[in-house]
């Protein structure tokens, strides 16, 4: 049983307000101007173009749009397919400067080059 990934055009919006760490105070600069600036940029999208099965799991290749610019990504991915949905879990870099997060601290502040991206999406196929 299941059912098969579609290899393009699969979207998905992110909401930036779910931006979250363990800290308030953190958690409130994130979404200020100094990084994602939620005001000026309320959502980020990703648009696959392609999934690869390899001994891992999956590659998924797409456009994510993130603070006004969009990249070609490619991550991996755990996808299970069956009738009634599709699920997705994966946890990968981004590179903040890709996409214009240019926080003027000091080079040895705590603030990483890096982003992690946590996703678990379940969906549904459209009802004809």
């Amino acid at each position: 049983a299941g059912g098969e990934l579609v290899a393009g055009g699969t979207q998905v919006q992110i909401d930036m307000e779910s931006t979250w760490s363990d800290s308030d105070r953190l958690t409130g600069h994130l979404k200020n101007e100094d990084f994602f600036d939620v005001p000026s940029f309320p959502s980020a999208s990703f648009v696959s173009t392609g999934f690869a099965k390899d001994d891992q799991g999956h590659q998924v290749t797409g456009q994510l749009t993130l603070h006004g610019v969009t990249k070609t990504i490619t991550f991996p991915a755990t996808i299970e397919v069956s009738d009634a949905s599709v699920t997705v879990d994966a946890e990968f870099f981004i590179k903040r400067f890709d996409f214009g997060i240019q926080y003027p601290g000091r080079a040895d502040d705590l603030i990483r080059d890096e982003v992690v991206i946590k996703l678990h999406i379940v969906a549904q196929p459209e009802q004809a």
